[in-house]
């Protein structure tokens, strides 16, 4: 082999590296000279593809190299840009895409020598196509899903994001696919990518038939050994990275999250051995007590917490939010922008600022099932097993019950709630579906809506589901008001929702945590607890974070116990949780941050 055709070789294996150093800083990709995951993962890059090149003979140029450099510069483009943008202003540091080029390289050198295989060996050359399709496959959907999560969401696919599609069943992802997409964005995505898979399997077929006419010949030993050695080493390669890149990474860490939920959950019982009162238990009230979870609210879109709304979006809300036994809690955050890692902490013990450990919960059921009251649990929500709150909630009630055909109309709550006892106390959660997206799926025809004009038909659906949400909150305490001694009702929503963005773990946005919550106390129960309406009147203001549900119910219930503290809980007069103190994102937010607020406290 002549020198010239060597240094031809090598040229070629730089460029094809050195492309991604001109590629990155672009995006925004930082700290390029870093040795571990940036120089040295190039240098190997250069190695490995000149090594094939030498071996086979067979320069970049060559047809069955295309294949795996359409894979290699698709992934490592796609997913440094989004990446990147998802950073916001300083984008990312190399080693973040370390994983990512690792498993390319491999790919790109595998294909290639995949396709020479099976130019010296025509039997199995068939086989090694289809591999080859395959694999490529593979990481061309990863890549298009990838890139349609980032153009809905404006930012990159994380581990978060998979726990909720793990909880997701088979009707909300349709109904997610036709908000964010509707069929015709859909039928196109997937047109595309039917295309792009016969442009790859024609680049396969097209790479092998230079060879047909007149054949190759067949190397010496040295280079079939030398051949040998690098497939093994890329197959090994890729099967050691592989896993640790989309969507495999975050799979294992969703499932190893939900897996840990699980385990918690089996620790339930031992817990429940650990619980008590402090000062004895307490009396149950005489009447009910019920605990509403909304879904997808944001308090910004409710006239009766901005009275600046354009639209009336709460007509009974904001007509009680003058009536003195009505506590609104004006300055609620979500402690996370994801209902499972929000539930999680606002209908048990654990919260944002107490370290509390997961295989220690105990939930606000557990509470009033210790006291003795009846416990219920209503849901029109699907039951998601790996969601651990709802699961415990629903498990440590006496009674629970899902709608029949969840997530549509959430008035079929009434239907359930009317079956329980009118007398006695009792202890009811409700979980709604409120303002999941699909938002106009979540109103019945016959409601009037919201139409304001001017404003995007989105936001209409939304506003509308908010407003029906607010009927529906309506029925319920009129109906347990005027027949169950209704003594307390709590309204909290899990997280928020922006109209861009909609909610999730990736592109952050202030919408997606301003939640509602308010409280209704009976005359009777203000009455005979003055402290805790006194608590809730003085508290209305100061900001609070839904992870300290929990302890504010325990307040209401008078059930001071081993797992609560009274500076978690806003009826309390030891309610101690400042602007400067609140955080949502489990830590990762300073609640004072929030451009809508002022706040030197």
């Amino acid at each position: 082999m002549k020198v010239k055709e060597i240094g031809k070789y090598f040229v070629l294996a730089v460029i094809s590296m050195a492309v991604l150093y001109v590629w990155y800083p672009a995006v925004g990709v930082t700290d390029l000279g870093n040795w571990n995951h940036g120089l040295r993962n190039v240098l190997a890059g250069v190695i490995f593809v000149f090594a094939a090149q030498l071996v086979t003979g067979r320069s970049l140029f060559h047809p069955s190299w295309r294949p795996g450099l359409v894979i290699f510069y698709l992934w490592l483009g796609a997913f440094s840009y989004i990446q990147a943008k998802s950073g916001g202003n300083w984008g990312i540091r190399v080693e973040a895409l370390n994983n990512d080029v690792l498993t390319l390289m491999p790919v790109l050198v595998l294909t290639f020598l995949m396709e020479y295989v099976g130019s010296l060996c025509w039997k199995i050359r068939p086989f090694l196509r289809v591999f080859n399709f395959l694999l490529i496959g593979y990481l061309s959907l990863s890549t298009f899903v990838y890139m349609t999560y980032y153009k809905i969401f404006g930012a990159g696919f994380t581990s978060t994001d998979m726990i909720s599609v793990l909880l997701t069943n088979s009707k909300e992802a349709m109904e997610f696919l036709q908000s964010h997409l509707g069929f015709g964005s859909l039928a196109v995505v997937l047109v595309l990518f039917a295309v792009y898979m016969v442009f790859i399997g024609w680049l396969i077929v097209k790479g092998s038939r230079i060879d047909e006419n007149g054949g190759v010949t067949s190397p010496a030993l040295v280079r079939k050994l030398i051949i040998a050695v690098l497939t093994i080493a890329a197959l090994v390669t890729i099967a050691h990275w592989i896993p640790r890149i989309f969507p495999a990474w975050p799979y294992h860490v969703a499932h190893k999250y939900l897996v840990g939920a699980k385990a918690a959950m089996a620790k339930h019982d031992e817990n429940l051995k650990k619980f008590r009162f402090v000062g004895g238990t307490p009396e149950k009230l005489p009447g009910a007590v019920i605990v509403v979870i909304g879904e997808s609210a944001n308090r910004n879109h409710m006239k009766a917490f901005n009275l600046a709304y354009p639209a009336e979006t709460t007509p009974w809300l904001s007509k009680e939010k003058d009536n003195e036994n009505f506590y609104l809690l004006k300055n609620t955050y979500s402690c996370y922008p994801l209902t499972e890692k929000a539930l999680s902490m606002a209908l048990t013990n654990l919260n944002q600022y107490n370290e509390g450990d997961r295989n220690e919960m105990i939930t606000m059921t557990d509470v009033a099932n210790h006291i003795g009251y009846d416990t219920y649990f209503i849901s029109n929500q699907s039951p998601a097993p790996g969601n651990m709150s709802l699961a415990l909630i629903s498990g440590a009630s006496q009674k629970s019950m899902t709608t029949t055909h969840p997530g549509g109309d959430d008035m079929k709550v009434m239907d359930y709630l009317k079956k329980l006892p009118k007398g006695g106390a009792s202890f009811i959660v409700i979980h709604l579906e409120g303002s999941h997206d699909r938002y106009r799926d979540r109103v019945p025809p016959y409601f009037e809506g919201i139409n304001v004009e001017g404003q995007p038909e989105k936001v209409n659906d939304y506003d509308s589901s908010i407003k029906y949400t607010d009927e529906v909150l309506k029925n319920i305490y009129q109906y347990a008001k005027d027949n169950m001694n209704l003594q307390a009702m709590v309204y909290f929503g899990d997280h928020g929702e922006d109209m861009v963005r909609f909610h999730g773990d990736g592109n952050f946005t202030w919408d997606m945590i301003r939640s509602p919550a308010f409280v209704y106390l009976s005359k009777g129960y203000a009455a005979n607890h003055p402290v805790v309406a006194g608590g809730l009147r003085k508290n209305a203001d100061a900001v609070f974070t839904n992870d300290l549900v929990f302890d504010m119910v325990c307040g209401i219930l008078g059930a001071e116990n081993n797992v609560y503290n009274a500076a978690y809980d806003v009826t309390s007069a030891k309610y101690g949780l400042t602007w400067d103190k609140a955080v949502s994102k489990y830590g990762n937010i300073r609640i004072k941050e929030d451009p809508a607020q002022s706040n030197d406290d």
